[in-house]
């Protein structure tokens, strides 16, 4: 890529990386890493170049070329940048963008029902936990949007507050998760616990209801 972006200095190319923080980044780029730094590149003030191990070449990065990284800063099980890294590159947010989606499906208001959704995740885990509108894009039927809620959404929530029925129930609503008071053992000794757990609309009609609701709920008020 750095040969071709070379050869052709009329044209911009991009090296897009995607999820960069899955691997050792620092290692990946080694002693590269400060080749593509603004000032260091080919035809820069400072241009730096290095002789490769194999070839016995030099090389350096040239300046039409962009590297473009992309990482999930929700994902707490990967290695987060260090700083030798970031201030090699400029970070962008992307949030979730709800008018993306179609006003309504089936009935169900998805530009409401996303925005709902995130206020109550911002609020009870962090911002960088809000759901992206991809989980809602191209939806254009009842089954469509149900596949979605069931297969993708609700997993992804049931692990966000795994043991924190709670919460969820604060989330999605007593439509979709309900709270029972279980009484153990007997006399003195018994013990009252309560448990949450995931109801799933028996019919079509319930299920639009209960989104419907979810979409208009109150929002999260800090107290």
């Amino acid at each position: 890529m750095c040969r071709r972006a070379q050869a052709d200095p009329g044209h911009t190319y991009a090296l897009v990386i995607d999820e960069i923080n899955r691997g050792n980044i620092s290692k990946v780029f080694g002693e590269l890493i400060t080749l593509i730094e603004p000032d260091k590149r080919l035809g820069d003030s400072n241009e730096i170049t290095v002789t490769l191990p194999y070839s016995g070449e030099n090389f350096g990065v040239p300046a039409n070329l962009l590297i473009v990284g992309t990482m999930n800063t929700a994902d707490r099980s990967i290695t987060m940048l260090d700083v030798a890294l970031r201030r090699r590159f400029a970070f962008v947010e992307l949030m979730p963008q709800p008018e993306l989606l179609p006003d309504n499906v089936a009935g169900v208001p998805l530009q409401k029902l996303l925005r709902t959704l995130n206020h109550k995740l911002e609020a009870l885990l962090d911002r960088d936990h809000q759901l992206g509108h991809s989980y809602l894009m191209g939806l254009k039927t009842l089954e469509e949007l149900r596949f979605a809620w069931d297969k993708r959404i609700m997993p992804l929530l049931r692990e966000y507050f795994y043991g924190a029925g709670e919460k969820l129930q604060i989330v999605l609503g007593r439509d979709f998760v309900e709270r029972t008071e279980l009484r153990l053992g007997d006399g003195a000794d018994a013990d009252t616990r309560t448990v949450y757990r995931l109801k799933e609309p028996k019919t079509d009609e319930a299920f639009l209801s209960a989104l419907q609701q979810l979409a208009t709920a109150k929002p999260v008020r800090p107290v």
